[in-house]
């Protein structure tokens, strides 16, 4: 097979637009092959033309072909060592992700393998409640794009694209009312404040605020997961108050991750600068690093911790993504049964090891379709029932 022909039947099957035929004619042709250069080659071209913000961790394609020797079956039908392998890393590129074990810092490519769908457990998307000061509440998913209400001398209008904003009517105080807009499990949304500040919630999480900022500073409270880029104005502060932390900016670039289930409150920053507090203790971080203090009122020690991290990964929901970089299996659960509004439990044992890998969150049309891509690591086992995952060890 010449490489042009090569080429055309890698991306059709990548594209998910290939006929039967011609599926088989790129197996049959890898069945044969004694040597994997020219397939490597193009697979390594059709990777990076994808354009894929994200790098694949520490790829050495001999090493993937040499780690997948089994002959796995599907159903009765036994796959070939060298088709076997292929597939592995053509579905990789295919499928929207990828995810790895690391297991004594030494990486295995994991294959992917599309699960039937049972759409019990779809992913999450728009979808939010705003409250107003008076108590009531729009369904902002369900709402009619254009003017939803009035709030003193405040506009609140849903834009075609779906965002939220806050539109002054008059330069004048007004009253200060106050509005929550608060996302469920399965659910995030963005919104644009009355300074043009622009903050994007997470799934569960709420963001409480003034409909206007009056006086000689600016304060929300968050609960949950936000992602802020706050508006300068030199004369206003911007205050996030979260679970007894503050942070304290000007104009920035920042995620805060508090959940009441996550052991710390953790402040990444992306542009500018800010100053975080508790009790008394403060730290001003720089871009690229994390502020991070535990999460307990009732803590005894208000110590901040400050380091270096991979800021990409941490704001890669507001991005459309998981990334999960050395996590451990509760900490993969937790991100996955807020967006897929699921309950998860555990038995046994499970392992301690990490977890490294990325997926598109909107990409698959049900988590079983993720669980899958696990269980393919060798290192966890999953049981569904309805909106219940339970997790356990491996069971082959």
């Amino acid at each position: 097979m010449d490489k042009d022909r090569l080429k055309y039947l890698l991306e059709r099957y990548v594209a998910d637009v290939s006929t039967l035929k011609e599926t088989r004619e790129l197996f049959e042709w890898i069945k044969e092959l004694k040597d994997d250069t020219l397939l490597k080659e193009k697979i390594r071209e059709i990777w990076a033309a994808q354009e894929y913000e994200e790098e694949l961790p520490g790829i050495d394609w001999n090493t993937i072909y040499a780690k997948i020797t089994h002959t796995p079956q599907i159903g009765q039908r036994r796959i070939w060592p060298r088709v076997w392998a292929a597939a592995t890393v053509v579905a990789l590129l295919s499928a929207g992700g990828y995810f790895v074990f690391n297991e004594r810092a030494e990486r295995s490519l994991a294959s992917i393998e599309k699960a039937r769908p049972v759409n019990e457990l779809a992913p999450g998307g728009d979808r939010a409640v705003l409250t107003l000061a008076n108590g009531n509440q729009i369904i902002l998913d369900s709402a009619d794009n254009g003017t939803l209400t009035q709030q003193g001398n405040i506009n609140i209008i849903k834009s075609d694209d779906g965002r939220l904003s806050y539109s002054l009517l008059k330069d004048s105080p007004g009253e200060v009312l106050y509005n929550t807009i608060s996302t469920p499990r399965g659910g995030n949304y963005q919104i644009v404040l009355a300074d043009g500040s622009k903050v994007w919630l997470n799934a569960a999480s709420s963001l409480r605020f003034p409909v206007s900022f009056a006086g000689d500073k600016r304060t929300v409270m968050l609960s949950g997961e936000g992602y802020f880029e706050i508006a300068h104005d030199s004369e206003k502060p911007f205050t996030v108050s979260v679970n007894g932390v503050e942070v304290y900016v000007l104009g920035t670039h920042f995620n805060i991750n508090a959940y009441p289930e996550e052991e710390m409150v953790k402040t990444t920053l992306l542009e500018g600068s800010v100053k975080v507090n508790k009790d008394g203790a403060s730290k001003t971080i720089r871009p690229g690093e994390q502020a991070a203090i535990a999460n307990n009122d009732n803590a005894v020690d208000p110590a901040i911790d400050v380091r270096r991290v991979n800021v990409d990964a941490v704001v890669a929901w507001k991005n459309g993504r998981f990334v999960f970089n050395g996590d451990n299996i509760q900490s993969v659960m937790r991100q996955l049964e807020r967006w897929y509004d699921a309950e998860v439990s555990y038995e046994d044992d499970v392992t301690n090891e990490e977890f490294v890998g990325v997926i598109n969150r909107s990409r698959y049309d049900d988590i079983s379709d993720i669980l899958e891509m696990m269980e393919k690591t060798g290192a966890v086992s999953f049981a569904v029932k309805g909106r219940h995952i339970t997790v356990m060890p491996f069971k082959k």
